[in-house]
């Protein structure tokens, strides 16, 4: 069932599956909502409700006029979804943007968040932001320039696009569905146009001290073997700021979708790891 709700004015499209305890799936870059499909169906046949919200700024949801895009509107998109839901807790799936989002929440609204499970990004508070990472992952630089991003990543139709996906998923051979939706889901440059504007957010000084300090919530952190080795050494240190009772996982022959490019070994980790944590 897809469903639309509405947050500080925007309104927002959801898919929403099962039932039983409550999971928020949260999509990364570049990416759509729909990239939890299997994944909602896997937990709706082990008694989970899931809910997958497409992003502020992607298809079908709206694009704020104001572009904001920073972590605590992301954060009170989400509040908003429980409240609408009348849900007092939930966990979190979040991969990519979502797994920032994932991050952030639990720093932010410990009281509302039971797990959390993210994929690909590695816990704010150690996530490397140096050479060695603007390096082995470049976007972050020049998807933030706005009109011209805009323009770079339209081009050649979205030729950047398979090159990410190339490059953070070397070994993924059965990508194509999952390119060509994407593809389709920015086709209207209102929305490609909202994905590059995520990279020109900047996190204010308040924000910042909000948000970047060790987490207490029990974190599982999935990670595939394909990724730069500057995340990965990232991830090694991922337990010293997270809550008693979390994991970090790494895929082999795995990149930057491990959802979707194991997904048995993806769902045989997050499943039993959320049982415990969720609540009815």
């Amino acid at each position: 069932m897809q469903y639309i709700y509405t947050t500080n004015g925007l309104k927002l499209a959801c898919r929403d599956l099962g039932e039983g305890p409550l999971i928020v799936c949260l999509h990364g870059f570049p990416d759509t909502f729909e990239t939890w499909q299997q994944t909602q169906e896997c937990l709706a046949a082990n008694g989970f409700r899931t809910i997958a919200p497409a992003l502020r700024g992607y298809d079908p949801s709206e694009v704020p006029s104001n572009r904001d895009y920073s972590l605590r509107s992301l954060c009170d998109d989400v509040v908003t979804l429980l409240d609408h839901l009348g849900a007092t807790q939930a966990a979190i799936i979040g991969h990519d943007w979502g797994a920032q989002i994932g991050y952030a929440f639990a720093a932010l609204h410990p009281d509302r968040l039971t797990s959390l499970v993210t994929l690909a990004n590695p816990p704010l508070t150690i996530s490397p932001s140096g050479f060695r990472e603007r390096w082995a992952r470049p976007h972050n630089l020049y998807l933030n320039r706005g009109a011209i991003s805009n323009w770079w990543f339209r081009r050649n139709n979205f030729a950047e696009v398979d090159r990410l996906f190339d490059k953070w998923s070397p070994n993924w051979q059965s990508n194509q569905p999952t390119i060509d939706r994407v593809k389709q889901a920015f086709s209207d440059p209102a929305y490609s146009r909202a994905a590059v504007d995520y990279y020109a957010e900047r996190m204010t000084k308040t924000d910042a001290q909000a948000i970047l300090h060790p987490i207490q919530t029990p974190i599982m952190m999935i990670y595939g073997e394909d990724e730069p080795l500057v995340r990965q050494e990232a991830y090694q240190r991922a337990i010293s700021v997270t809550g008693p009772g979390s994991e970090v996982h790494c895929l082999n022959e795995v990149g930057h979708w491990p959802h979707l490019e194991d997904p048995q070994a993806f769902q045989a980790l997050a499943t039993p790891f959320l049982k415990p944590h969720s609540q009815e």
